[in-house]
């Protein structure tokens, strides 16, 4: 009997079963309602995957992208030595003073003093205006991934690693400022030696410079805001934090310049002026502000065009190394320019003088730092969604 019952009850089932609409058979991932096939605001359904006979929302993205980056704002405070020392003369009326090179800041300025005081036109052209400023440039290719995940209807948080490879190079300006002061000093050299009782006067000087290598990397960290779709293209907001910092070697310049000559047929003079300008990198903290726009080209996967800015602190020191040499000579002598200022040479500590080339060296003297940088950073990409 109570087998007949339950042979019943199924049929029953069965029955009502068929007679009920197929709409009304699909359930939605809640388990409730009758299933959409997309938004209440036109957007499409979010991707799901079936896991265990359940619907699971997709909520992850995992993104790989290539394209460029280039440095467009530097800002920085410059610096030079102070001037140096009073050094022994034979009047008060004609002053001189040590300083650590004729390439820049005071040797400069007490150099085309004295060329000016002596009715020259000839000037040394001072590194100056090319110590004040980040005298390389970095823009390259960029590649990077990036992986988000949702945690809102319409916020995303995401991580990403950027790989910025343009390796740094002198630009021109910078280049083109140390050659006028390597000309210069040939001719203001030449020129000053002229005005007085020298013999067999010769001037050289030679620049050398080297790019750098390496790439530099930023770690940041993010939250994506997308806007409704249009046409099939969803525009989006980031904005976020970071750390960048190089992997690599900066570039450097090298100025040296001699000159070397006769007072009065007898007593010599050779000097050598050595200058280093370098650059030093630190890590520093980014503040990451972007926009882009997708095309979804299925459920899984699509395309993000993306730009971003990053600002942060100017991470970039512009260093100075000078090694100025007055070579000792027989017989000991000096001479000076009786001018205002005056530029003294000497061949030899025991006649009470010294040259106006000398003092102590500057070792790793920062010129330039400080200040804001700004990279923009724009890239195209391939995002796939699980």
């Amino acid at each position: 009997m109570w087998h007949a019952v339950r042979m019943l009850t199924m049929s029953g089932l069965a029955i009502a079963a068929l007679t009920v609409p197929a709409s009304a058979q699909i359930v939605s991932p809640e388990g409730a309602g009758t299933a959409s096939s997309s938004k209440p605001d036109g957007s499409p359904p979010p991707v799901s995957a079936m896991r265990g006979g359940t619907s699971v929302t997709a909520r992850w993205e995992i993104e790989g992208y290539g394209g460029f980056s280039n440095r467009v704002v530097s800002t920085g405070s410059a610096v030079l030595p102070a001037a140096g020392a009073p050094i022994t003369t034979s009047n008060p009326t004609f002053p001189s003073r040590q300083v650590p090179s004729w390439f820049f800041g005071d040797g400069s300025a007490l150099l085309n003093g004295a060329l000016g005081d002596l009715g020259l036109t000839s000037r040394i052209t001072p590194l100056d205006s090319a110590l004040a400023s980040v005298g390389f440039g970095d823009r390259g290719a960029a590649a990077g991934i990036r992986v988000r995940r949702s945690i809102a209807p319409r916020l995303w948080v995401e991580l990403s690693i950027d790989l910025l490879t343009g390796s740094p190079a002198l630009t021109n300006a910078f280049r083109a400022g140390l050659e006028s002061s390597r000309v210069s000093f040939d001719t203001a050299f030449a020129g000053l030696f002229a005005t007085g009782p020298f013999a067999g006067a010769a001037v050289t000087a030679t620049a050398a410079t080297s790019n750098g290598s390496g790439q530099q990397v930023v770690a940041a960290g993010s939250i994506r805001v997308p806007w409704a779709p249009h046409r099939g293209f969803a525009p989006y907001l980031t904005l976020g934090a970071g750390v960048l910092a190089r992997r690599g070697g900066l570039p450097a310049a090298t100025l040296a310049g001699t000159y070397q000559a006769l007072v009065a047929s007898s007593v010599p003079i050779n000097e050598t002026d050595r200058v280093l300008v370098r650059y030093s990198q630190g890590k520093s903290a980014v503040g990451v502000l972007g926009a882009g726009v997708r095309r979804a080209v299925s459920e899984r996967w699509g395309i993000d065009l993306d730009g971003r800015l990053l600002v942060g602190p100017q991470p970039v020191k512009v260093l100075l190394d000078t090694s100025p040499t007055v070579t000792q000579g027989a017989p000991a002598g000096f001479i000076e320019s009786f001018t205002y200022p005056s530029i003294q040479f000497s061949n030899n500590a025991s006649t009470g003088r010294s040259s106006s080339l000398g003092g102590p060296a500057l070792q790793g003297f920062t010129a330039f730092s400080g200040g804001v940088q700004a990279r923009v950073l724009v890239t195209i990409g391939v995002y796939a969604r699980f």
